[in-house]
């Protein structure tokens, strides 16, 4: 639901916050950028704290987090304020999710790491598919504060009680556990072939990612499709999500993460290479419906293969601390991302520069999985 109702539709509040305000795209751009750098921020801590005390207590700090700052952002007035309610909702996402979920599931489900991870990543697909549909209206018809106020709200009453409930079993449930359990010494990981090279492949891929995600709908409304068609090409790349983990799940446990990877991000690029073939047409509408289920389908799989191919490296006592510190790496990087695309917007008139950029970009990120171990 935290996915979902944030990072998952931030899409559906791009336009109307932007026209709201008299912003530029960069502008715009500035404040998700904001979001993203703080939701990679806190993950080398969230890591941490996941490994020294457990789960539920990091999970249900970044829940509250997110409600208290995304009903703030809400009330913003000035570019500043939005900035800062985006910051800090995204260093609640980063502290209530992927990272403590992940390292919980790996432990829970050792010998299926694959397919647990690809349900983790398809039960998010599914609120980032259904919820934006939901949304969109919402602000469409009342306005984009009610309702990302009321978004603050369903993340506190109905989330905080869920981790709550359930993030209790489990070796990373709530009870404390010494850091270092198991492995090789943490900075010898960080200085290894593996952490490296799966940080390069993240780096890379999400920056491609987040280059395209958060600008689907306005780049889609800016070639004449109504905004509840462009929603449901947005939603539909998510719904593509959940299917792609479930099938990626079990041939990363047949075939091994190296081998699958490369094939998935060769799909990446591909679906890239597709947008600029989208318009109203009836044969651009079906070139839109194949980026939507192509690149839905893997745009998240670097997600997928990184923890099992640094469990593997790290040990059960570093994972947590080894994966935050990867994903830091990451959204330190792929967060430019929205600002960089709506720059070239702004510049062009156009999306089609920044997303061939990101179609570029998501190719380099084959060079260092290629040199993965086998």
């Amino acid at each position: 639901m935290a996915l979902g109702t944030t990072i998952g539709s931030l899409g559906a509040f791009v336009e109307p916050i932007r026209q709201d305000f008299g912003w530029t795209g960069e502008q715009m751009g500035s404040a998700l950028t904001a979001f993203v750098l703080a939701m990679a921020a806190i993950l080398p801590m969230a890591g941490l704290l996941v490994d020294r005390i457990g789960a539920r207590v990091v999970m249900t700090c970044g829940t509250v987090l997110i409600a208290t700052s995304y009903g703030l952002a809400s009330r913003s007035q000035t570019l500043t304020a939005l900035v800062a309610g985006f910051a800090a909702t995204g260093a609640g996402l980063g502290a209530a999710t992927y990272v403590p979920c992940t390292v919980v599931i790996s432990e829970w489900v050792p010998d299926r790491r694959g397919l647990a991870l690809g349900v983790l990543l398809a039960v998010s697909a599914v609120g980032a598919t259904l919820l934006p549909i939901a949304i969109a209206p919402l602000v469409r018809d009342h306005g984009w504060r009610p309702v990302m106020a009321g978004i603050a709200c369903l993340n506190l009453l109905i989330g905080l009680p869920i981790i709550l409930a359930l993030a209790r079993r489990g070796t990373h449930g709530h009870e404390k556990r010494p850091i270092s359990g198991g492995g090789p010494p943490l900075p010898e990981l960080m200085r290894g072939r593996t952490f490296r090279l799966v940080t390069l492949v993240l780096v890379l891929s999400q920056l491609s990612f987040y280059g395209i995600y958060f600008h689907l709908i306005p780049f889609l409304t800016d070639l004449g499709f109504p905004e509840s068609k462009a929603v449901l090409f947005y939603s539909g790349s998510a719904l593509a999500t959940f299917a792609g983990s479930m099938v990626l799940g079990p041939l990363i446990d047949r075939f091994g993460p190296r081998r699958v990877l490369i094939a998935a991000l060769s799909v990446l690029v591909f679906g890239c290479l597709l947008l600029p073939g989208i318009d109203t047409s009836s044969a651009g509408i079906a070139v839109g419906v194949a980026f939507s289920v192509l690149w839905g389908a893997v745009v998240n799989s670097p997600l997928q293969f990184a923890p099992i191919l640094l469990a593997d490296a790290a040990g059960p006592g570093n994972l947590g601390t080894l994966l935050g510190l990867s994903n830091f790496l990451t959204g330190l990087v792929s967060a430019f991302g929205p600002v960089l695309t709506g720059a070239i917007h702004d510049a062009t008139q156009s999306y089609m520069t920044a997303f061939g950029l990101s179609a570029v970009i998501a190719a380099l990120s084959i060079v260092p999985a290629l040199r993965l171990p086998k």
